[in-house]
């Protein structure tokens, strides 16, 4: 299934080159934290879970060659932002946070 987004609704600059970047990991991003849209009410979970997915894989964005961070003014800036992404309940998505570190620690048993 493709990946649709909406950004009418976006107050960010989306257009602006330094700007998209980071619209484009957002966009992306929502199927990583499995919730399809920023809002007022839950953009702090959103964060949260950007945070989480990039504290185990890494950061989304790079600058000069340097790992670039989501922030929490990223992601307040994209309130409005919707996607078709499916979505996890908070329980759940602890659930896949559990596995993934339990995964990425026996990956490194191994070695």
């Amino acid at each position: 299934m493709a990946l649709h987004w909406n950004l009418e609704d976006v107050k960010a600059d989306y257009n602006d080159d330094a700007i998209w970047p980071i619209t484009n990991a957002l966009i992306w991003g929502t199927m990583s934290v499995a919730m399809n849209s920023i809002t007022d009410k839950d953009w702090r979970e959103f964060y949260t879970r950007c945070h989480m997915i990039e504290t185990i894989h890494g950061a989304w964005l790079f600058y000069d060659h340097k790992p670039r961070f989501i922030t929490p003014d990223d992601v307040q800036s994209h309130i409005g932002l919707h996607t078709n992404a499916s979505q996890m309940t908070n329980a759940r998505f602890k659930t896949s946070i559990d596995k993934r570190l339990r995964e990425q620690a026996n990956d490194l048993l191994r070695k």
